[in-house]
């Protein structure tokens, strides 16, 4: 049997740990950059500014990677994870998302919270915005979930082992929380220690999609609910 990684499992893994670090790099640099915010910024709200920002993340994080396994031709996307979710799958998103929901919902009214969500700053959303916002979080988070729990994390599995391959995953998604302050930053890590061990657990990414999508929507609903100074626009009749 032959232990030795082969050279395309050296390319994916090196790939992979390249879009997860310098993607986030190049994402939080030409996104914030002040000529982006000048162009994108409306008003208060500044709404096509973070749709434009998710957006962007979606290519990187998740159209890229696609890209470099299709061209590979030597695996597929089920390889890393994207593969029809079994019962254990389903259990792991029921009850992980009762968790989340039941946090979120305590922690909504919390000044800090309500201080960054919602991060669309309108004072009156409209239908439009609150589902445009929602599905630019989906496609966000599938494709930072792909390339998290999916292409870097089962790349990485058979070169450096389960638990070097979880601290490799664990310690750059807590890494690219920093921008989102101290407290996003440490709750990412016992967090991403969970969604990696379910993943290789279930062989899918699917836990880690749907847990994290739960998260942002949840936050975004209940944080737009009670926010003083926002409101949901209501329908002409």
């Amino acid at each position: 049997m032959n232990l030795l990684p082969t050279d395309a499992e050296i390319f994916f893994f090196a790939s992979a740990v390249s879009v997860a670090s310098f993607g986030f790099l190049f994402y939080y640099y030409f996104s914030g950059s002040s000529f982006i915010k000048k162009v994108l910024k409306s008003g208060s709200g500044e709404t096509r500014y973070v749709i434009f920002q998710r957006l962007l993340g979606a290519f990187i994080f998740g159209c890229l990677p696609f890209v470099i396994i299709f061209l590979s031709a030597t695996k597929s996307i089920s390889d890393f994870g994207v593969v029809f979710p079994n019962g254990e799958s389903f259990f792991w998103i029921l009850i992980l998302s009762i968790a989340i929901l039941a946090v979120n919902y305590s922690n909504s009214r919390t000044p800090g919270n309500l201080k960054m969500y919602p991060q669309i700053r309108e004072k009156e959303w409209s239908l439009q915005v609150l589902t445009l916002s929602a599905l630019c979080w989906i496609a966000y988070l599938t494709a930072y979930e792909f390339l998290f729990r999916g292409y870097l994390l089962f790349s990485s599995v058979r070169l450096l082992g389960l638990w070097t391959a979880i601290v490799l995953n664990t310690s750059i998604y807590a890494l690219v929380h920093i921008p989102k302050g101290l407290k996003e930053t440490a709750g990412a890590i016992p967090l991403g220690i969970l969604l990696c061990f379910l993943t290789l657990r279930t062989g899918s990414i699917w836990i880690a999609v749907f847990v994290h999508i739960t998260m942002a929507l949840s936050n975004e609903w209940l944080s737009l609910r009670v926010h003083p100074e926002m409101s949901i626009k209501k329908a002409r009749k």
